[in-house]
Parts: C-alpha cells; sequence; structure tokens
C-alpha cells in the first residue's frame, strides 16, 4: 500500500502560524477570496510582501508583539525605505505624510498601518499639534534630481541636476 504525503504550503503554514482564518488573510492582504483560495490549494504562489506580513503575523503570535523602545514619525515617506530600518531597531511608526499620490498607494500596500497617510505636511503648519508625539523624526531626501534615471537626460540636454538643479530637491 502507497502512503500519500501531503505537505503543507508555506501560505497555509503561515496562516496556522498566525491563527488566522482564511477569510482574516483576505483582509489583511486586500487580496480577494479567489486569490486567497487558489494559494491554500497551491495554485499559484503569494508574492514576497504577502509572504512578509504572513510571517510578520506569525512571530507575533508566537513572540508577541515586538517591544516598542521609540515612537517616529516618516515625513517625505515615499514608498516607505526609510522606515523598514527604523521599525526592524524596536521604532513604531505614529504618523506618515507623503504627498504624491502614486506613493500613497505603494506605501499603505507595504505597510498595512494604524493611522492613514497624511498628504502635503503644509497642511499642518498651521496646527502641528496634530502630528503625534514622537522621539524621531524621519524625513526622506528628495531623490528625483540625484537619481541616475534622469542624468543622461539632463546632461544631453545641458541641464543642471543635483544640488545645482532649481526645480527639483529644493
Amino acid at each position: 500500500m502507497r502512503k500519500t504525503i501531503t505537505r503543507r504550503n508555506e501560505f497555509n503554514r503561515l496562516c496556522e502560524q498566525a491563527g488566522l482564518t482564511h477569510q482574516e488573510v483576505t483582509v489583511l492582504l486586500s487580496l480577494s477570496d479567489r486569490t486567497i483560495a487558489r494559494y491554500a490549494a497551491g495554485i499559484g504562489k503569494p508574492g514576497a510582501l504577502a509572504l512578509r506580513v504572513l510571517k510578520e503575523a506569525a512571530r507575533s503570535v508566537a513572540t508577541g508583539p515586538r517591544p516598542v523602545s521609540f515612537r517616529f514619525i516618516d515625513l517625505f515617506a515615499g514608498i516607505g525605505g526609510l522606515r523598514i530600518g527604523f521599525q526592524g531597531i524596536g521604532g513604531h511608526c505614529v504618523f506618515t505624510s507623503e504627498w504624491d499620490s502614486n506613493a500613497q498607494k505603494t506605501y499603505g500596500l507595504n505597510f498595512r498601518d494604524n493611522h492613514a497617510l497624511a498628504g502635503d505636511i503644509r497642511e499642518y503648519a498651521e496646527q502641528p499639534e496634530l502630528i503625534p508625539e514622537h522621539d524621531v523624526l524621519l524625513a526622506g531626501f528628495p531623490c528625483q534630481p540625484f537619481s541616475i534615471a534622469g542624468l543622461s537626460k539632463k546632461n544631453a540636454l545641458r541641464r543642471p541636476h543635483g544640488f545645482p538643479c532649481d526645480t527639483q530637491g529644493t
């Protein structure tokens, strides 16, 4: 008689470790019921971000929530690159500001958060008390004038880039 060995796929294993039903995972990952059912059946593989979110949920159940050693705000946040490092050393993000709508969408997918994303930080100039108390202020560096993506074009057109550029990174 032949034994059938059923391997649990990584998706199901992480859901089980996190104590999440497939319906809860649908909400957590902002995916359709159909997509979650496919992953559970071993058809298709979740992306790296989905797996990271599930691993974090499973880790939180196993070890309890990570202790927060400081609170920070993330200004000019882009898609959240600075935040990753500060969360990794025990920080908790309490406020995020990013004016670009596409960057906001990506940030929102990268960090399913405890707070809504604020738009332009200048809207808080008159009421800075609306920004939560924090220990560290992160401010993303303006990347457009320093990115290699537009450098050859600007050089070819003999336009300034980097700090000499008057329109970007000011």
